[in-house]
């Protein structure tokens, strides 16, 4: 059952102007997960194609997501939203200037006929509320969904991994122990059991600040006509090729996020060793000018006993010869000769 109408072409109603505004308005978001996104080349330039990713928690970075691809290609994103967003009032209002659509098969093959790019999480809200054990591991077993809507449509997938988005809150209550609640067995009542959500937390209702970083991959041709959405081997065989194709881009920013983070603590641990070896130099260069200093104040100490001892070794002598001279002119002393009468004999 729709939750909204649709116009009489068929395609759901979308206002760029809106869409652009409100990706504006929570660009405050980049500041705090300072997203990135690589391998936008493979987006297609105006072919329309099935984007196919990994389910972040509450699907929180879906606007970040969004505008990233809008300011690196230019094009809008149609995002398939579950009938509960289209079924609340003010959820509806602002999925749906997001460009969301309600996840009908034949509305989303629709607009892929129509060359626009449609955004799928196949993991549902299994993946999106997974245990923590399962995070960046594609819960699409039973997803076969998106392969027939691309079979029929004709057109690619484009795989997409996400790094961070499933990192934004911490799991403290498992879904099976929400389940066992009474709150759980009513929601599990009114909406099904998959609704019935884990508790989680973050700082408070707003997420840890993850960095988000995406890559895009080359965009899958299903080669095969609109018929073969009906062989089930086949559409599974293709399911799993695309799983793999997804799982290995995941994986792939995984190492590299690994390898980043390694480098830069390497980086660190290289900063900390050499701010630790030119303290060390300046500690060393310290000593040796105050063992310099201290050889410098022995000298100039022995230079001045050296004088002293010189200076009292004169004295002394000079004291000696002025006493041998007073002790010859004094009356007891040896006669004394006047020199001009001796001349004088």
């Amino acid at each position: 059952m729709r939750m909204t109408e649709l116009p009489d072409d068929g395609l759901p109603p979308f206002d760029p102007d809106a869409y652009e505004r409100t990706l504006r308005m929570v660009s405050f978001l980049h500041h705090w997960f300072e997203p990135t996104i690589e391998g936008l080349e493979h987006v297609p330039s105006e072919e329309g194609g099935l984007i196919v990713t990994n389910h972040g928690h509450f699907g929180m970075d879906l606007p970040i997501f969004l505008s990233l691809v809008l300011d690196g290609t230019g094009r809008p994103v149609r995002a398939l939203g579950d009938r509960v967003v289209f079924g609340t009032p003010l959820l509806r209002d602002w999925a749906q200037k997001m460009g969301a659509i309600e996840g009908e098969p034949e509305t989303t093959i629709e607009l892929l006929k129509d060359d626009q790019l449609v955004l799928v999480y196949p993991g549902g809200a299994k993946e999106a509320l997974g245990d923590p054990h399962e995070a960046y591991r594609l819960q699409w077993d039973r997803s076969r969904g998106f392969i027939r809507t691309a079979l029929r449509a004709q057109k690619p997938i484009i795989p997409i991994a996400g790094i961070g988005n499933e990192e934004l809150y911490v799991q403290v209550v498992s879904k099976d122990k929400v389940r066992e609640s009474g709150v759980g067995r009513l929601i599990s009542k009114l909406l099904g059991d998959k609704y019935v959500f884990p508790v989680y937390m973050g700082l408070g209702p707003i997420p840890f600040p993850s960095d988000l970083h995406y890559l895009v991959g080359e965009p899958i041709y299903l080669p095969h006509g609109p018929e073969a959405a009906n062989d089930e081997a086949l559409v599974e065989e293709l399911r799993q090729q695309v799983t793999e194709a997804t799982q290995s881009l995941i994986d792939k920013g995984l190492r590299e996020r690994e390898r980043a983070n390694a480098g830069a603590d390497a980086d660190a641990g290289a900063a900390a060793a050499a701010d630790a070896a030119a303290d060390a130099d300046t500690d060393a260069g310290a000593d040796a000018a105050t063992a310099t200093a201290t050889a410098a104040d022995t000298d100039a100490d022995a230079v001045t006993d050296t004088d002293a001892v010189t200076a009292a070794a004169t004295a002394t002598a000079t004291a000696t010869a002025t006493a041998a001279a007073t002790a010859t002119d004094s009356p007891g002393g040896a006669p004394h000769q006047p020199q001009g009468r001796a001349a004088h004999r």
